[in-house]
This record gives C-alpha cells, sequence and structure tokens, in this order.
C-alpha cells in the first residue's frame, strides 16, 4: 500500500459495515476496506462509493492509517486490531463509528428488536421516491439492484439504523428516535429483558426532538422529546399499504410517521412500491409446482410473523421450512420457543447451528433444537449437495411453498438448492455440474474467468494433461475464498497452480476444480519495511529474484534458478543452488486444510525435503520473505547472471516438469540415473534427458502415460542396479503415484 488512508475498515464486507464505509467514502473521508469473506454484491457497492479494498494488509502497515474501524465479528485477538492499539490508533466499533459521524447531523435512529433492516430501507425507499433530499446508511442490501445501501447528499439529515446487539446504541444521542419493537434478545450481553429495555430507554432519554412508538410498546420514555404514535400514519398521510405481511403493515405504519417529518408531499405508491431488502421474503424461484422463499428472520417473534405471511401467500401450497439456528447462545435460549414457532409449517428441516464466533455451548446446539420439538422430529440437513439432494428428494412432486431461514450463511444453502432445482432443465452438463456454475456465476467478480472442460496441458510447463472439469482463475481473494466454500458445498474435489511446474496432469484429466493464481492480484509484490518483501502466490520467483535485487535486498538470487512461482515454492520448500525457499521466509499466509486464514511465522511449519506439511494441505496465499543482507543491485544481478548461466548449462531447454525424482538420501537422483546410462531412454514422445539425468523432456505429443512409463523403467532400473527407491518429486494431479507404480 503506497498511499495513506485515515480509515481501515476490518471486516468491511459486513452488512452494517459496508454501507457506512460507502457513506464515509462518499462524503469525502478516506476509507480503506479489508474483508477477507467480502461477497461481490457487496464489492460492488463498495468500489462504486470510492472505498479502497485491499486483500492483504499487514499489521506492519497499520500506520497508514489513524483509526481502524471493525465489525462486531472481529475478534479482539484479531492480528490488524493488536496492532493498531500497540500503535496508539483510534479504533472503533461500527456503531461507535456511526454515533461520531451522526454527532453532526439531524439524526434519525431506526430501532428496535425486529424489522430495522427493512423500516430503513422504506424509509431510504421512500426519500428517493419522493425526491428528498436526506443522507441515509442502511443495515442490509435492497431487492433492487440498482439501489445503493447508502446515500450521501450532504444534508442536514441522516437516517440510519441502531443495533442494541453490541451495546454501542449507548453512545447515541439522535434528534429523532424510531422504535419498532423490543424483545428480549442478545442473551450473551442482555442477562434479562429488563436489562435491554434499560438500553432503549436509555436511547430515548437522550433523544432531542421526536420520539416515534407504536401504541403497544411498555417503554416509559424520559425527557423533553415529542412523542408521538405512529399506528396508522400510513393512512394518516394516504399512502397505499406496503407488500403483505404482519410486521410490514407495522414497518409501513413507521416508515410513514418518518417520512412525514420531512413535510413533503409523498407519492401515494411510496410503500407499495417498496422492492422488499435482500434475505427478507426474497424469492429466489418461481414456479407452478415450487416457490423458494428466502428469509432472515432468526428470533421466534420473527419465525411466526413469516409463517403467517408465507401461509397467506399461497395458502394451497405445503409449507417447508429449512431452519439454520444462529448462534449457541440464542438456540440455548429460545429452542422451546423455536421449536413451537417452527411446528407452524408442514415440515421442518435443520442446518447445523451457524456460529458468529460463537464457541459451541451445552444445550444450545441443533440436535437440542430437533430434540425440543413435539410430535413429528425435524429431519437434520448436511451443509452439502447430500443435505440439498435429500431436501429435494423430500420434496418431490407435491406443490410446495419452500423457506430457507436464518441469519448465518443458510443464503449459501439457499442458492446451492435454487441452482440444483434450476439445473433440471440444462442438457448440455450432467446436472451437477450444471448447478454448479450456475451457483458460482452469481457470486464470483466479472474478472474472475470460470470455464468447464478446460484443457490444463498448456497451462504446465511440460504442456502434457487433459482437462479439468472446472476451471477457474480468481482476481483477488475473495472469488478464491467463494470458489472454494462452493466447491465444499457441492463436494468436489480443488486442486490449486500457479506457473504449472513441478506438476504432471493424468491424460483423463482432474474430476474436480483447477484454481490457477494467474490474475494480477496474485503477482504482486511490494516492499514491508527493511529488508522484507511480500509476495503474493502467483508471483514467479524469477521475478521476485528481479525485485529485490532493485531494492537491494540480497539472499533472493537462488530463485532465478526455480522455473515455479511463490505458492508452489512454498508448499514444496523448492531450492536450488544450495539454497532454500524457507531459508528467505519470515512468515506465510495460508488457508488451512479446515478454510481457515492463517498468517503464521516461519517456526509454525514443518518443512523439509520437498515438503512443508501444514501447506501441503492448505493453500499458500503468499508469504513475507526477509533478506539474508543488504546489498547493491549491481553485485546481486551479477551473481544472479551467474547463477542463471549455471541452471541454462546444467538443464535442458524443452518442455519439462523440473526434476521428477527426490534426490534419495545420501545420493542424487539424477547422479543415479546418469551412472547407470538411462539419459535418452524414450517412451513415445517422452525423453530423460541427456543435460540432466533428472529431467524427462516433453519432446512434442507426449502423453501422461508416456511419462509415467518412464518413471516405471527408470525406477525399476535404478534399483535393479544400485538398491536405490526413486521416489516422484512431480505432483500427479488426477491420479496417484501410489496407484500407477503399483501396477
Amino acid at each position: 500500500m503506497d498511499s495513506k488512508h485515515d480509515y481501515l475498515f476490518i471486516g468491511a464486507g459486513g452488512m452494517g459495515m459496508a454501507p457506512l464505509a460507502c457513506w464515509m467514502s462518499q462524503a469525502g473521508y478516506s476509507v480503506c476496506g479489508y474483508d477477507a469473506h467480502l461477497q461481490e454484491r457487496v464489492r460492488h457497492w463498495l468500489v462504486n462509493a470510492g472505498v479502497t479494498l485491499e486483500d492483504f494488509i499487514f499489521p506492519e502497515q497499520i500506520t497508514c492509517f489513524s483509526t481502524v474501524v471493525y465489525s462486531s465479528a472481529v475478534k479482539q485477538s484479531h492480528p490488524l486490531l493488536l496492532a493498531a492499539r500497540e500503535a496508539g490508533l483510534r479504533c472503533l466499533r461500527r456503531g461507535e463509528m456511526l454515533a461520531e459521524v451522526a454527532r453532526h447531523k439531524r439524526f434519525v435512529a431506526v430501532a428496535g428488536s425486529h424489522g430495522k433492516t427493512t423500516t430503513s430501507g422504506m424509509i431510504a425507499h421512500g426519500l428517493r421516491r419522493a425526491g428528498i433530499q436526506a443522507d441515509y446508511i442502511l443495515g442490509g442490501l435492497s431487492a433492487d439492484a440498482s439501489m445503493p445501501p447508502a446515500h450521501y447528499c450532504a444534508s442536514d439529515w441522516l437516517v440510519a439504523e441502531v443495533d442494541e446487539s453490541d451495546g454501542t446504541i449507548d453512545g447515541f444521542a439522535p434528534a429523532v428516535t424510531l422504535v419498532l419493537n423490543v424483545d428480549w434478545d442478545h442473551a450473551d450481553r442482555y442477562g434479562d429483558a429488563g436489562k435491554l429495555d434499560e438500553a432503549f430507554t436509555g436511547l430515548l432519554s437522550r433523544t432531542a426532538e421526536t420520539i416515534l412508538l407504536p401504541q403497544n410498546l411498555h417503554l416509559q420514555p424520559s425527557g423533553g422529546a415529542v412523542v408521538q404514535r405512529f399506528d396508522g400514519a400510513a393512512q394518516r398521510v394516504h399512502l397505499q399499504s406496503p407488500p403483505r405481511g404482519r410486521f410490514n403493515q407495522s414497518n409501513g405504519d413507521a416508515a410513514a410517521a418518518v417520512l412525514a417529518l420531512f413535510e413533503q408531499s409523498l407519492p401515494s405508491d411510496t410503500l407499495s412500491s417498496f422492492p422488499g431488502m435482500a434475505r427478507r421474503q426474497s424469492i429466489l424461484h418461481r414456479d407452478q409446482q415450487l416457490t423458494i422463499v428466502e428469509d432472515y428472520a432468526h428470533h421466534p417473534t420473527e419465525v411466526d410473523a413469516l409463517i403467517e405471511c408465507l401461509r397467506s401467500n399461497e395458502p394451497e401450497k405445503r409449507l417447508v421450512v429449512v431452519f439454520q439456528p444462529h448462534r449457541y447462545s440464542r438456540t440455548r435460549q429460545f429452542k422451546a420457543a423455536f421449536a413451537e414457532s417452527l411446528q407452524a409449517a408442514d415440515a421442518v428441516n435443520l442446518l447445523p447451528v451457524y456460529a458468529a464466533h460463537e464457541p459451541v455451548l451445552a444445550g444450545g446446539e441443533t440436535v437440542d433444537l430437533a430434540n425440543a420439538f413435539v410430535g413429528d422430529t425435524p429431519t437434520v440437513l448436511s451443509m452439502a449437495l447430500d443435505g440439498v439432494q435429500a431436501l429435494a428428494a423430500a420434496i418431490g412432486e407435491v406443490p410446495t411453498q419452500l423457506a430457507f431461514v436464518g441469519a448465518g450463511d443458510i443464503e449459501e444453502f439457499a442458492g446451492a438448492f435454487t441452482s440444483w432445482i434450476r439445473a433440471q432443465a440444462a442438457s448440455e452438463l450432467p446436472r451437477t455440474d450444471a448447478a454448479f456454475v450456475d451457483y458460482l456465476r452469481a457470486r464470483l467478480s466479472p474478472d474472475c474467468r470460470l470455464k468447464c472442460r478446460e484443457a490444463l496441458a498448456n497451462k504446465t510447463t511440460i504442456r502434457i494433461g487433459g482437462a479439468a472439469r472446472f476451471y477457474a482463475e480468481p482476481a483477488n481473494l475473495s472469488d478464491l475464498r467463494v470458489l472454494l466454500r462452493s466447491a465444499a458445498l457441492f463436494q468436489i474435489k480443488t486442486f490449486c497452480i500457479g506457473r504449472g511446474s513441478n506438476l504432471l496432469v493424468s491424460d483423463a484429466g482432474f474430476d474436480g476444480l483447477v484454481i490457477r493464481f494467474s490474475a494480477a492480484a496474485w503477482r504482486r509484490v511490494e516492499t514491508l519495511g527493511p529488508g522484507r518483501i511480500w509476495a503474493a502466490a502467483g508471483g514467479r520467483l524469477k521475478e521476485i529474484c528481479g525485485f529485490a535485487a532493485k531494492n537491494g535486498l540480497g539472499g533472493f538470487e537462488f530463485l532465478e534458478g526455480i522455473p515455479g512461482a511463490v505458492g508452489g515454492a512454498l508448499r514444496m520448500n523448492a531450492g536450488a543452488m544450495g539454497s532454500w525457499m524457507f531459508d528467505v521466509v519470515e512468515r506465510v499466509q495460508f488457508i488451512d486444510e479446515q478454510g481457515q486464514y492463517q498468517d503464521l511465522p516461519k517456526s509454525a511449519f514443518h518443512f523439509g525435503y520437498r515438503k512443508v506439511e501444514e501447506i501441503s494441505r492448505g493453500i499458500a496465499l503468499g508469504a513475507v520473505l526477509c533478506s539474508v543482507d543488504a546489498d547493491t543491485e549491481d553485485s546481486i544481478r551479477t551473481r544472479i547472471d551467474g547463477y542463471s548461466s549455471s541452471r541454462k548449462e546444467s538443464q535442458p531447454r524443452g518442455a519439462s516438469a523440473g526434476c521428477i525424482f527426490k534426490n534419495p538420501e545420501g545420493n542424487y537422483a539424477g547422479k543415479l540415473i546418469d551412472e547407470h546410462g538411462i539419459k535418452g531412454l524414450r517412451v513415445g514422445g517422452a525423453e530423460v534427458s541427456e543435460v540432466h539425468g533428472n529431467f524427462i523432456v516433453n519432446h512434442g505429443g507426449a502423453s501422461a502415460e508416456d511419462v509415467i512409463e518412464l518413471v516405471r523403467q527408470i525406477r525399476a532400473k535404478v534399483k535393479a542396479q544400485s538398491g536405490y527407491i526413486l521416489e516422484p518429486e512431480v505432483l500427479l494431479v488426477g491420479q496417484s503415484w501410489d496407484e500407477v507404480l503399483s501396477e
């Protein structure tokens, strides 16, 4: 990062964080966003608003910022937060940042246990529909893809949600406060309903001008603000009713009461034309037999209202609910109430609890919720293709309204199911493949390449191999995370490549998803303080070597002789000229085998000859590399030229995968092959190099089977004549060496 930014948003893709970042950027603040799980639809709005997005930010770069804003979902132990505090930077939660900007506005706070996002969306829609100049910051995305989640117009007015869940509600002093309802929730913060009431009452006591409440709310506001009841407000200002639903009628009255404060005429369809908010009774699919709905409800009161509405929408259809409990604490607190609410559906399916960073709590797991049901036991589904297929089979051909309900990542499961249903009509691809592609296209960035049956031979240095069932080139870290999560969801194997050296692809190809780090974002190299550089996984080692030389950093010269990229070199602790990749590694960024992002020091890895255990089971994303010593660029380049000359003299020029065998203990594979007269041995278009015996060269038209047969013959000859058993160093993709060498 080269430029100075005032504000760093950690978790910038969150539904509360992203709109605030957008508004602040539009208002002239310098904002940089960081999020390892950024959704494409959110990325679109952040980029449009001028927010700078970074896939990788390191603690060493934290002084590029003056203030860090973080989501409540971000752990206090996050390395960037720790570094920011150590550097003396201001660290604000999302609600605290919102409260700070709201102090300079005539702030309208939308609060309540349920309906904040929908009501705020209605108000924002009304402002736009009536041409009223007012700023807004939503807590979600509109169902209308053209409506931004935040709007800045330098108005004195600002409308935004105030969230009670993390306690930041205590920092607001609005001009106008709208409280929709109060229902005990967030047991992790509010031990009883009385403590939650105190939080809302405190907000009302700090309100300067107007308080808007429903008739039946039990709170007793104090202070000098005028109290108005919003029940029936839509009718009073002559607005048509909003879309049906118990909460929507109340939300519509609340929105109408706020809009009336601006004292401008409102079109009669201000509420009835409201398109809704994403994940709030969103229709994912509809045909004569099946309607698929997605909703964010995650409290028993919300589930009750949702099922009531769905029943009235399509009373003739069977109602099936798939519910994902949100947080162990909430599930434990409300499991009996959830069971009672959900049993109003005709059939109930449960997914694993979405933890939201909570540890597992006894009594708060999915099995505990299932045990709370009286009568029919709900079906527990896996969060994978098996679960999708089981659900599809259970629905059958009965006319059904299927609702996916919850506030976690159930939207991914809902999307996979919807793609599975749509894939029924696909004829060119098998159903699973068609569903996988359909699911991905809506979630990847426009710059991400995605193909089916893509030839891999030209993506390897040996120019051999069949096709990948799926092939993708992620444009950024978010694309990569989407690809990996989607592959796990559809139970599809993955394999990652960079330049394509040190691997041999089977003639049958790879029955899974091949991910290639070829986009510009994966070839980034930048300085990271004195004597250190950061290199992304797709960066070619030769280019890293040149970058280091230009910056006067010695010790990287040996990389010139390794024809690969950073990711592969980290996975295999690649070496040349007597030096190894981990000689210059300080720490590595990677996705581990559980799918978690890690940034760990060299000491955390078990690395040895041609293998690093932890990285071989995951995916290397990049590394911080440290210079052995400083030197002049001329001196470094002289050493590079020497290594280059040596390599050209000792290695073949033809297409190869690099060294084919590992060196056995106490000897060298190339030396053994040379001593036993195996150089020049040929099968089809593949030949043991005359220049270096540990290389197999593709002279044109060679197949993977040609190379495999050569490997068999070389191993047999070396073993027979010396007793050494040579083990392949080159990775075999699509098959296993154990399998082919045992034939």
